[in-house]
């Protein structure tokens, strides 16, 4: 059965396969961030994600950025999440230009938006788990709205 994207179900089904692959997730060390998730198009879309260690603990569609303190949100056209995720799909993981790293910083295609240079750190710090997070959607029926 396909899930929308963007959606909350989408990004809770993440959630809990990384709940399932918790050893893996183990590995790449803890992960205590509130992450933004901003889809833009014709309707804009905000989810909070929460990592808590090892897990994502809540996943939650919010209406502005101030109703959850963020630590940074990553923000991009629908088209570009769907050519990421398109690109986890057709290889496992993401081709070389379509990693959170590389989309945010080649070409600025991706936005990391921060109020807190801390918050913009954890980006960063984070960075390993929050890849392997979206990685996870490398075999997910995406229905695309």
């Amino acid at each position: 059965m396909a899930i929308k994207f963007p959606s909350v179900e989408f990004f809770q089904e993440l959630a809990r396969r990384m709940e399932a692959k918790s050893a893996e997730f183990e590995k790449l060390g803890f992960c205590d961030t509130v992450m933004g998730v901003r889809v833009e198009g014709d309707t804009s879309h905000l989810y909070a994600l929460t990592f808590d260690v090892f897990e994502c603990s809540n996943v939650r569609e919010i209406s502005h950025a101030g109703d959850v303190e963020l630590d940074f949100t990553l923000a991009a056209p629908r088209a570009l999440w769907r050519e990421m995720f398109e690109s986890i799909q057709k290889h496992g993981q993401p081709e070389p230009g379509y990693t959170l790293n590389s989309l945010s910083h080649v070409g600025d295609r991706m936005e990391v938006v921060y109020d807190d240079p801390e918050g913009h750190d954890k980006f960063y710090r984070f960075m390993a788990t929050l890849q392997a997070f979206v990685d996870l959607a490398s075999d997910l029926e995406i229905e695309w709205v």
